[in-house]
């Protein structure tokens, strides 16, 4: 519901002239926010079923009433369906990590790379292009510093520091296909698959 409120709203930023590439970077670190909330205060089952319901409500949006949406879709190409994808892989870390590997902040870390440490990125990336000036490497710095951060969730702390730098990576490395992929459900899985993988070999 949070998730359906803060879409929303920024359609509402949108209708007001605001510029998308402003406007669709609301939902995604809000939701961020909504995922921790949820982790916080819910059991695993209940939040993995309020994120599923979420995505499926998303999609149902997207697919049937598509223009309700035009605060947070993307103009690019290979970004079209981020809007499902983010609460999707965001209902997939909880899943593996909390459902079958039994650690919350190992589900929830991976999610806050992709809302807090993708949104960082993305958000210098726009304001970069917006002056004009040449993005370089600037926004996936912007990333590791903020998946950095982000990893604080998660002990020990150099398990999920190796997979933010994983994350950032991975956004900045993947493929653009059109009309295929985005980096939410790659930023995802890479990261979580290093912190699982880690713990194990760790443990």
């Amino acid at each position: 519901m949070i998730r359906l409120m803060v879409d929303g709203k920024a359609e509402w930023i949108r209708s007001k002239g605001v510029q998308l590439q402003w406007s669709r970077r609301i939902p995604g670190i809000t939701a961020g926010c909504a995922f921790l909330t949820a982790v916080l205060w819910l059991d695993v089952w209940p939040a993995v079923a309020i994120a599923v319901s979420l995505t499926g409500m998303i999609a149902f949006l997207r697919l049937g009433l598509g223009h309700q949406l035009d605060g947070v879709t993307s103009e690019g190409r290979s970004q079209v369906w981020a809007e499902i994808t983010f609460p999707a892989a965001g209902a997939l870390s909880l899943v593996v990590g909390w459902a079958l590997l039994g650690d919350k902040w190992l589900a929830f870390t991976p999610i806050a790379f992709m809302a807090w440490g993708d949104g960082a990125g993305g958000l210098l990336r726009d304001i970069l292009n917006w002056r004009r000036r040449p993005a370089a490497r600037w926004p996936s710095a912007a990333m590791l510093g903020a998946c950095l951060v982000s990893a604080m969730f998660f002990q020990p702390y150099w398990i999920a520091a190796a997979a933010a730098a994983v994350a950032a990576g991975t956004e900045y490395y993947s493929p653009r296909i059109p009309f295929v992929r985005d980096d939410n459900l790659s930023v995802v899985a890479a990261s979580l698959a290093v912190m699982a993988g880690l713990t194990f070999a760790a443990g």
